[in-house]
């Protein structure tokens, strides 16, 4: 019986017994090799039955690749310490008396972020941001949204065909993104603005609404505007900063350059200003004071006070909204005096400008500007 099952299974070396092997060396080795051969093509059609195609090896290697970019995307970011900011800016001659004659109205509403103290810099902003080392900026101290309208009117709005020689009537939309780089007493300012300019601003039935309610001479002009068109443009600007140093809890003063430009279809300039400032808490809102245009005052930051007064020249390359039998002026010098005063969580700034005029011929213009910033976290 044992050696049946022996004939049927296998013999000492492993081999089956489906052909006996020869007795002799140089057979058995022939046999030996003819067996290992089999063998071996037989694990390789296995192997290859099992085996991924390439192009099924490709997918898994890509969807693994995709996994992990995921994972590191959903990852948390490391948390920027900053503190968050809403402002109301608004602006008109009446605050002193006057009606018309130029930039006569705006009302601005900003959210702007700031680095906490102690902290470097927070994120960029939502327009300048993916821009921003094109712009030569490294880095945020603070960013500035704001959406605003502005209008424009010549003196006499009771005549229906404005004075030529006088400012037209123009009404804009705006929206504002800026952000500064603070390094030290130097900062980098960068700003793109897009907006409207045209009857689509809604400027007429604003200023008519305005005066309904203030009893004022109802505009009759507004048919001359300009129609509509799309605005763009680009700032960019260098600001140093040369302060004292006063001994702590007492009011210091500093001062602080600036330089720049801004390039667009609503106006480009070339051009600089000064401002001096003297209270506290101005090295913590030296950011604030650089951030520029129409959108934001200089305001405090925290608890603390400062008045402050400025002067600027500007270049002006082009305008637009201007009628064509318009004089452009080219040197445009403004200046400005206020006073700025902040709590542990709000702040209110106050401000008196006067300015060129858009067009040669026309008076001297001046409007009042109140702003009041409220913190929100």
């Amino acid at each position: 019986m044992a050696a049946r099952e022996t004939r049927r299974g296998s013999n000492a070396t492993g081999m089956p017994h489906s052909r006996c092997p020869p007795a002799s060396p140089v057979a058995a080795v022939t046999y030996a090799r003819r067996f290992t051969k089999r063998h071996v093509s037989s694990r390789r059609r296995m192997n290859a039955s099992t085996e991924l195609p390439p192009a099924r090896i490709r997918t898994s290697r890509i969807l693994a690749f995709l996994q992990l970019v995921a994972l590191a995307a959903s990852a948390p970011a490391p948390a920027l310490a900053e503190e968050r900011y809403g402002a109301l800016l608004f602006q008109n001659d009446l605050f002193l008396g006057r009606d018309g004659g130029g930039y006569t109205n705006g009302i601005y509403l900003s959210s702007l972020r700031i680095a906490s103290p102690g902290d470097e810099g927070i994120a960029p902003g939502v327009l300048v941001g993916p821009v921003a080392s094109l712009l030569g900026l490294s880095g945020a101290t603070l960013t500035a949204a704001s959406f605003g309208q502005g209008i424009v009117t010549p003196k006499d709005i009771s005549r229906r065909v404005p004075d030529p020689t006088d400012a037209p009537y123009a009404g804009f939309l705006i929206f504002r993104s800026a952000q500064v780089a603070r390094h030290d007493d130097v900062a980098d300012v960068a700003a793109i603005s897009l907006g409207l300019i045209g009857p689509a601003s809604g400027a007429e039935q604003v200023q008519r609404s305005i005066h309904r309610l203030t009893g004022s001479t109802t505009p009759q002009g507004w048919d001359t505007q300009v129609s509509n068109r799309a605005l763009v443009g680009l700032e960019r600007a260098r600001a140093w900063r040369f302060a004292t140093t006063p001994a702590a809890g007492t009011a210091g003063a500093d001062a602080i350059l600036q330089a720049g430009g801004a390039l667009g279809n609503l106006e480009s300039t070339v051009g600089a200003s000064l401002l001096v400032r003297y209270g506290t808490g101005l090295s913590r809102s030296f950011p604030a004071a650089v951030v520029n245009g129409y959108s934001v005052d200089p305001f405090v930051v925290g608890a603390g006070w400062f008045v402050f007064a400025g002067v600027s020249a500007d270049r002006v390359l082009n305008h637009t909204g201007l009628a064509d039998e318009a004089r452009l002026r080219r040197e445009r010098v403004a200046g400005t005096v206020g006073l700025a005063h902040g709590w542990a969580r709000s702040s209110l700034t106050f401000s008196v400008r006067t300015t060129d005029p858009l067009v040669s011929g026309s008076k001297r213009q001046m409007f009042g500007s109140l702003t009041y910033l409220t913190r929100f976290e």
